[in-house]
């Protein structure tokens, strides 16, 4: 149909005429299946273009139509219930902000026949112009025939718009059930609802050459190219069997109107090509042209791209995908004047097209060969080759055999650097299975070689049973910098960068003001855009050569990097690189964990993910992790948890970069069970900056004295972890003693661990057995910890029981350093106080400070100015030293500003004051105070300012001696639901600012615990922890109800009295909810 309507202006002086064309079919076994239609008005100009070609009106009136509309489809579930489908005639409408779509009939489902069966997700187009954001659905029957209709939900995606929502229903729809309504209006959920970068129409017109079987009946598909590798999406430009039949003749001109991704305002490429299926498959294909309409003014610009060959397994080289570059650019424009103004330009630096010879290796091991058919994809920094099908090999009639090296050629448009493949099989034919040894791509057109390390099955019954793997470049020095690159953008996000003009950014960087929210470190940001677009690092770096970001401050910077267009988020990171050894068989599918430990504390363990194509042989992964201001940093541990198909891995080493330091952590040795000569799957390394080695390796002997008391020894197995300065030791196992029988009374046992990293001074040792044995009851009465690279030994005085039967009932406990009891504070301290003037007013006067503590109040302490040493100088950081009663943990001080000469003070005058750091020399607690003030002169002692702490260092000395034992008071309130209670083993590991308790099994002898609606109490005795920041609770699913509802968790201090409350309120069950038995809890503030 074709409608035109006249419509006469208000002032009935200017008369205009809008145009509102349709040609579509309103039928349900055409086009979309719709039989309603909204139309959209085209401008005049474009319809006298038409009637001069009445196959170009057609065209430009479809473009124009469908980036004026929404194209919605409708993804439609019905529940997988019994009787849930329906038989009725379906309806909806669809809401928006601005208007609705009226009643839509849901004729005929594109994915099913017999639509709205029970478990089936049917599939539909609808087409609206400017409804707005889509607010609510309206959806019902008709009720005729068997009309019971159990909906699940409906889906809607808006590609030009970017949207994807759920509409989440799970209801009934049937008179005789639920509420009995046949009509329900829906809602999205905001937690389903999905983003995406917005698609943009394009008018595809392919001619089909005029020669001897040039038409073909197979599915055409096509793929657009940008700049940097930006492509779209593999698009078929039919839908279904009869269009194949009707499209691609003989002579043809065939239109199609599709929605793709933007590739930007350039398309470099297109491939084109059909999958070899149908009656006459192969297909000549004359050339292609893609329009598309300006971003800015009215009108389109075309591009043209010639081809002139075959697409056919028996024509030419046997290719049935081509990729083609453009020719010229047409571009029409709509004047001021009305009229249209035709362009036509040729393209002069289009991509040239290369010729890849590839190398293809099979391994030589029993079963090596496959018969299946085998595809690969090349990519490089410009693009890919798509997949291709690896059909006739240049050296061998039978491809893919044992130890054999099949060489292929394929042409494509200039990749720029290769740094990846993706190949695979189908799994078809009698043996499928496949190890592949290596892959060698050569540019014939550049000369650059690219040899891509495999060493991996790809079948379906060995290792991890996957046919489809992506390798990565070895790396030569040649091109490291480059693999980096692209690694980097590639594994990491995913994302290119663009080359994009360079504009100055504005950030402003408000740091909170808790006490811990300042930071020394150098600062950077990376800020994102639309189409992956993104900076470099922007350095945030402070004028005048300050250093830091301090809490509650507000600095602003101007910073130059790339136009990302809008900004749609910015990125603080830290980059990892895990290098893994080039050695046979380096690779592996094992889960990996890392924990970093540093001068201010460690890091929790953290997962590094496989995402299938990590830590390969050879190969640079990096990773942007969120890592906790610990530094300096000390040490890294790696550990393997050996599972997967290939469990071994020889690790190289790993970099971590932060603010303003890079750390090294090197290896070069495997991590395996059955390989290498340590045989182990955890490792610790040394961080290494600037060469320097920031920890040394050291010897422990440890001596440990079992009490001389009746049934004192123990026959059970026995663990240690050593804690100190530099984090701990991680669990070490007492085995191998000096004695044959060890822990029996009155023994001493030694026992040596060599190479070790040295943790400094110790603070605590965490000791425990597993209760097993004839007699596992122990009463242990020290442990003494020797450093040999530090020739200091450390001793852990116990004197308890570590019985599930005797003293109270613990078989872990955690022993603090006795060494650290030597210090007495009671009396006198020295304070070292170091004062920096600020750059605007100094002075030659005396000072004096008052330190407020906890304990007490120190006298004032004189900082005397003299002209033979002259302080408090612009800039200036003065240091002083005095000798006081110690005033415990100080919260504030006083500063004041008085003459030498003790005379009144004429006129005004000031000393500015930027910060004073106050260090008690015994401990080495550190007090910054932020002050950035200007402190009057005054005779006067009540003219003074008074100043909060910024921030508190604590010392490591500091936190050894707070470690005292605290009995903690823990309150497990079970839900009050059916089926809430649990028969299963329930363990505790409490986390805080002085570190964690380890796991510890809540259990009370002759008690049913963990009953529905009950409250179960225990009393845990642990070095004091500190502020309590999270607990873990879990269970091992063991007994015959193992799922639990959890309510909360309550734990009190019961030396100071202050309970912290965990809420939690989920289940813990394999059967239930998200299926997690172990769940994490934050404090309740």
């Amino acid at each position: 149909i074709n409608y035109e309507i006249t419509v006469v202006t208000v002032n009935h002086v200017l008369g205009r005429r809008y145009f509102f064309p349709c040609k579509r079919w309103l039928a349900v076994d055409e086009d979309d299946c719709q039989l309603s239609r909204e139309l959209v008005p085209v401008d005049e100009a474009f319809m006298k273009k038409g009637d001069e070609d009445e196959d170009d009106s057609e065209a430009t009136l479809g473009l124009e139509q469908k980036a004026m509309s929404t194209t919605y489809t409708v993804r439609i579930k019905t529940g997988d219930k019994k009787y849930a489908g329906t038989d009725a005639n379906v309806f909806m409408t669809l809401f928006g902000t601005k208007d609705d779509t009226g009643i839509i009939t849901l004729k005929a489902s594109k994915t099913h026949r017999n639509k709205f069966e029970r478990g089936m997700i049917d599939e539909f187009t609808v087409e609206a112009v400017d409804l707005g954001p889509l607010r609510k659905l309206r959806i019902g029957h008709d009720n005729c025939g068997s009309a019971g209709w159990f909906l699940d939900w409906v889906e809607i995606d808006a590609q030009s718009v970017g949207q994807k929502l759920r509409f989440p229903c799970g209801r009934w729809l049937d008179k005789g059930e639920d509420d009995g309504a046949i009509v329900r209006d829906l809602f999205p959920n905001p937690l389903q609802t999905e983003f995406y970068t917005p698609f943009v129409p394009y008018e595809i017109k392919t001619f089909t050459s005029d020669v001897f079987g040039a038409g073909t009946d197979a599915d055409v598909f096509i793929v657009l190219y940008g700049r940097d590798a930006v492509c779209t999406q593999q698009k078929s430009l039919c839908v279904n069997k009869r269009e194949r039949r009707m499209y691609f003749e003989r002579g043809a001109e065939d239109m199609f109107i599709v929605e793709l991704e933007d590739v930007g305002d350039v398309i470099e490429k297109i491939r084109i090509g059909h999958d070899n299926r149908g009656v006459n498959p192969g297909w000549h294909l004359d050339r292609v042209e893609i329009r598309r309409l300006l971003r800015k003014g009215k009108g389109s610009e075309t591009v043209i791209f010639p081809c002139e060959r075959w697409l056919a397994k028996s024509e030419e080289d046997g290719e049935t995908v081509r990729e083609l570059q453009p020719s010229d650019i047409i571009t029409e424009k709509l004047s001021r004047d009305g009229s249209l103004k035709v362009t036509e330009v040729e393209v002069e630096d289009a991509l040239e097209t290369h010729t890849y010879n590839v190398s293809v290796m099979t391994g030589d091991v029993s079963g090596s060969g496959t018969d299946a058919n085998v595809f690969l994809t090349i990519y490089g920094d410009l693009g890919d080759t798509g997949e291709r099908k690896l059909s006739k090999s240049e050296t061998n009639s039978n491809k893919f055999e044992r130890g054999s090296v099949d060489k292929f050629t394929i042409e494509a448009v200039d990749l720029g650097q290769v740094f990846k493949i993706k190949i695979r099989h189908d799994n078809s034919m009698v043996s499928p299975d496949w190890y592949l040894d290596q892959v060698e791509v050569f540019d014939l057109d550049t000369e650059e070689v690219y040899l891509f390390l495999c060493e991996r099955w790809l079948s379906r019954k060995r290792e991890d049973r996957l046919i489809e793997r992506v390798f990565y470049v070895k790396v030569t020095d040649k091109y490291s910098h480059i693999h980096h690159d692209l690694i980097l953008r590639s594994v990491t996000s995913s994302r290119y960068y663009t080359r994009l003009a360079v504009i100055p950014y504005h950030v402003s960087i408000c740091t909170g003001p808790e006490r811990d929210a300042s930071t020394t470190s150098r600062a950077y940001v990376i800020i994102a855009g639309v189409n992956h677009a993104q900076t470099e690092r922007l350095w945030l770096d402070l004028p005048d050569g300050r250093k830091g970001f301090q809490a509650g401050s507000l600095e602003s910077f101007e910073a130059h990097g790339s136009d990302v267009g809008e900004i749609k988020k910015v990125e603080v990171i830290y980059e990892l690189t895990v290098v893994t050894g080039d050695v046979q068989n380096a690779g592996t599918d094992t889960k990996i964990f890392m924990s970093v430990f540093g001068a201010n504390g460690s890091t929790e363990e953290m997962m590094l993910q496989k995402n299938e194509d990590r830590f390969e042989r050879g190969q640079e992964d990096t990773f942007n992790m969120e890592i906790d201001d610990i530094a300096p940093l000390k040490k890294m541990r790696l550990r393997i948890d050996g599972s997967g198909s290939r469990p071994d891995w020889f690790l190289d080493k790993v970099t971590l970069k932060g603010w303003n330091e890079v750390y090294v952590f090197t290896y070069e040795e495997w991590l395996s069970r059955t390989r290498g000569p340590k045989r182990t799957v955890i490792c610790e390394m040394p961080a290494v900056v600037d060469d320097e080695v920031m920890v040394e390796l050291t010897t422990y002997i440890i001596q440990v004295k079992t009490s001389d008391i009746s049934g004192a020894g123990t026959d059970a197995n026995v663990w240690v972890i050593v804690f100190g300065e530099n984090g701990d030791t991680g669990t070490l196992a007492l085995k191998d003693s000096t004695k044959s029988n060890k822990f029996e009374r009155k023994q001493v046992d030694m026992f040596r661990f060599p190479d070790i990293l040295s943790l400094g001074d110790l603070s605590k040792v965490r000791v425990w057995h597993d209760n097993t044995g004839i007699a596992p009851g122990w009463h242990l009465e020290h442990i003494d910890v020797k450093d040999e690279f530090m020739d200091k030994t450390f001793r852990f005085p116990c004197d308890r029981w570590l019985s599930k039967k005797g003293d109270d009932g613990q078989i872990m406990r955690e022993l603090a350093c006795a060494n650290n009891d030597y210090l007495d504070l009671n009396e006198k301290t020295k304070y070292e106080i170091c004062v920096t003037t600020g750059d605007t007013d100094e002075t030659k006067e005396n000072a004096w400070i008052v330190l407020e503590g906890k304990k007490c109040r120190s006298k004032e302490l004189v900082m005397e100015n003299s002209s033979k040493k002259k302080r408090f100088l612009r800039g200036n950081v003065d240091r002083f030293e005095f000798s006081s009663k110690n005033v415990g943990d100080i919260a504030a001080i006083c500063l004041g500003h008085t003459p030498k000469d003790g005379k009144k003070v004429k006129g005004e005058a000031y000393w500015h004051v930027e910060e004073v750091v106050v260090t008690e020399k015994e401990l080495g607690n550190k007090y910054i105070f932020r002050c950035n003030a200007l402190i009057p002169l005054s005779s006067k002692r009540d003219d003074c300012l008074t100043f909060e702490c910024t921030k508190t260092v604590e010392s490591f000395a500091s936190k050894a001696r707070s470690l005292v034992p605290v009995k903690y008071e823990i309150i497990i309130i079970t839900g009050d639901e059916k089926g809430a209670g649990t028969d299963a083993n329930v363990f505790i590991t409490i986390y805080g600012s002085n570190g964690d308790s380890g796991s510890r099994q809540l259990r009370q002898r002759l008690r049913n615990l963990f009953e529905r609606g009950q409250t179960d109490r225990f009393v845990v005795e642990m070095l004091d922890m500190g502020d309590l920041q999270r607990v873990r609770v879990e269970h091992d699913n063991s007994g015959l109800c193992p799922g639990w509802l959890l309510d909360r968790v309550e734990i009190t201090n019961t030396a100071n009295g202050v309970t912290t409350i965990f809420l939690c309120g989920k289940w813990l069950d394999t059967n239930r909810a998200d299926g997690q038995i172990a769940r994490v809890l934050y404090p309740k503030y």
